[in-house]
């Protein structure tokens, strides 16, 4: 068999092999984006991870902060407390950004490859597994979110993630972060828009063709139709709806009584939704 190149890296035989096999066509791009592939409840508990390391970070700021006041209580001198305080918050925050962002140094860099195809993508083998490929088509929908996370009122560093749900239950989720003024350690700003591009390309017609046949297409906790937006709270039409908006992570939906607040990242095919609620609402 022959290597194949993106640009100056070869892609492994293995990779080349399961996309041939699964019919993906052209190799397009690779980017270096830490994965895994598992089930709802794997992600239910790496979400929870994330909230735990969400609150270290808090304790890291927290915690320096109440020692130096006590010290300026305890002492009467301002400067020793406030020094300490600084100097404790220094090193919580880099404790804090280590422990964030260790996971995106973990392992094989080549290991971490996603090797983009014009039809799906492919993962190297890892782990004692081999590798896979996946179609566009079997991806059902995407879930984006992101994290950010402060120390002292100082962003130090986001949490990238976006969790595919294949059409038999499985997940492959893309974790990456950034920090702020930093080259980030791995490529998941580059790939995670061109999953949701090749996703929204392939999901929106047949969304689209539902609702013009009368139906309710369904995302998460909504679902919209030619009627109107149906939220946990029931049905609300169209011409009711005083504000549909997107406001620090969240959809905004007001009503009736007091607006709805919904989480983008528990919104399935968020693109897909959006461009649907923004057209139907704009023709009411």
């Amino acid at each position: 068999m022959s290597i194949q190149f993106l640009g100056n890296h070869a892609i492994p035989p293995e990779v080349t092999v399961a996309a041939s096999n699964r019919g993906l066509g052209q190799a397009k791009a690779v980017h270096r984006v830490p994965h895994r592939i598992g089930t709802e409840e794997e992600a239910a508990k790496e979400k929870g991870a994330d909230r735990l390391k969400a609150v270290l970070v808090l304790a890291a700021a927290a915690t320096p902060l109440t020692i130096g006041l006590l010290l300026w209580w305890a002492t009467e001198i301002p400067g020793l407390g406030i020094g300490v305080a600084v100097v404790l918050v220094l090193v919580g925050w880099g404790a804090s950004v280590h422990y964030m962002d260790r996971d995106d140094d973990e392992g094989n860099e080549d290991r971490e490859r996603v090797y983009v195809f014009s039809e799906g993508f492919a993962l190297p083998p890892r782990d004692g597994a081999p590798a896979r490929a996946f179609t566009w088509d079997e991806v059902e929908a995407i879930h984006r979110f992101v994290t950010d996370n402060y120390v002292a009122g100082r962003l130090v560093i986001t949490v990238h993630s976006y969790r595919l749900v294949l059409a038999d239950g499985e997940l492959v989720v893309f974790r990456g972060t950034e920090q702020p003024d930093e080259v980030s350690t791995t490529e998941v700003l580059q790939l995670g828009p061109l999953l949701q591009e090749k996703i929204f390309e392939r999901r929106l017609p047949p969304a689209v063709e539902a609702i013009n046949a009368g139906r309710t297409v369904t995302f998460g906790p909504l679902a919209l139709s030619a009627t109107g937006i149906t939220t946990p709270g029931g049905l609300a039409p169209w011409d009711t709806v005083r504000d549909l908006s997107t406001s620090a992570g969240h959809v905004v939906i007001a009503a009736g009584g007091r607006p709805g607040s919904y989480a983008i990242g528990d919104i399935p095919n968020f693109e897909v939704f959006w461009t649907l609620a923004q057209n139907l609402h704009a023709q009411n």
